[in-house]
């Protein structure tokens, strides 16, 4: 099923994406859009989206599991693609409310957000991610009414990485849905996973990764412009900073702090390693106004002749970054995509409300790991 969308000021494709509960891969298909960070207001969107109503059943791969739930007249289904995974696989995850009742059932909500993930881990049950950390929602009351053995269907991926970005340990987790419609939030349905260490497997033709940074100009020290993006990475909205983590420079993201900024590089990988991004960044803090921005922190990963292959997309928002003073923030990439050869590592500073503050980024590593 698809609907139509009218670009808004402030819109980009990932608030559309989440609003919808679909990705931004399956509108810039839908769209045919060539550049996924220029869209125009007013400009007309097919958004596709999963079918709520239909009677067909969302677990008929092999191994999945599932847990239920009866909370009043809903039943809160949760299910993976399966119970064991190795250490980089995804976790894919799909959450169903369905009208068990013969009535009537409305669900109101105070924002966008439909439901939530927690991920726990172990027997004291601590919280390593949560599906909205970093995620903004549009701050309006809706209702949506569940028409008796009507359903509601959301899904969402889990990379094993918590909510600072790295690879969680080998173990015991406990993945928690919850339904965040008014009097409903504190109740959730969950299900048990496990993550196993994965052996590593010798190969006779792979060689060993050379512990380098593959980036190019990572501290930003050759930056003759100001003004314009340094030597080695493209973007926009970018200004030369001093106030660096260390060296001379940084790359300031927000030079108008309520304008998005984009700081992105493509580099040479290959397909089935496991890379580390690391960064710094610091909350560069301008006014007593509060700093109303996400950073969004992604790698993608192209095929040799340039096409979409996939991405991992960690998300900050200005609560993980310190105000005026440097904090260190890496992520695993997990196992690289069979036909991916190209990696682009992009940091996306997007502002919201009246935002008068900006980012600093400083000393990027990327570096291959296994």
């Amino acid at each position: 099923m698809a609907i139509s969308y009218t670009v808004q000021t402030g819109d980009t494709l990932f608030l559309i994406a989440q609003r919808y509960g679909t990705t931004i891969e399956r509108i810039v298909q839908a769209n045919n859009i060539e550049n996924p960070d220029l869209i125009r207001v007013g400009q007309v969107l097919v958004i596709p989206v999963d079918e709520d109503d239909n009677g067909a059943g969302d677990n008929q791969d092999t191994g999945n599991d599932n847990a239920t739930m009866r909370v009043g007249g809903l039943l809160y289904t949760i299910t993976t693609d399966r119970r064991t995974y190795n250490q980089g696989d995804p976790v894919r995850i799909t959450f169903t409310k369905r009208n068990i009742s013969n009535r009537t059932i409305v669900l109101r909500y105070r924002t966008s957000q439909r439901f939530d993930l927690i991920v726990r881990r172990g027997t004291e049950q601590r919280e390593v991610w949560r599906w909205s950390a970093g995620r903004s929602f549009a701050q309006a009351t809706a209702s949506v009414r569940l028409q008796p053995g009507e359903r509601q269907v959301f899904r969402a991926t889990w990379d094993q990485r918590n909510n600072r970005g790295q690879q969680v340990a080998p173990g015991n987790y406990t993945i928690e849905a919850v339904n965040v419609a008014t009097g409903l939030a504190n109740q959730s349905v969950s299900i048990s996973i496990r993550i196993r260490q994965v052996a590593p497997t010798p190969t006779p033709t792979a060689a060993p990764c050379a512990d380098v940074n593959i980036l190019t100009n990572p501290g930003f020290e050759r930056w003759p412009n100001r003004l314009s993006p340094p030597p080695g990475w493209t973007g926009s909205n970018l200004v030369r900073s001093t106030r660096s983590f260390s060296g001379n420079y940084a790359a300031e993201m927000g030079a108008n702090a309520s304008e998005r900024a984009v700081l992105a590089q493509r580099v040479d990988i290959e397909p089935g390693r496991i890379y580390e991004l690391s960064w710094q960044a610091s909350e560069h803090v301008q006014s007593r106004i509060a700093g109303r921005f996400i950073l969004f922190v992604e790698i993608f990963y192209y095929n040799r002749n340039g096409e979409f292959v996939g991405r991992t997309e960690p998300r900050y928002s200005q609560d993980n970054i310190p105000n005026n003073r440097y904090q260190g923030f890496s992520l695993s990439t997990g196992r690289v995509p069979a036909g991916a050869r190209v990696a682009e590592v992009r940091f996306t500073f997007e502002p919201s409300g009246n935002n008068a503050n900006s980012v600093l980024i400083d000393q990027v590593d990327f570096r291959c790991r296994f």
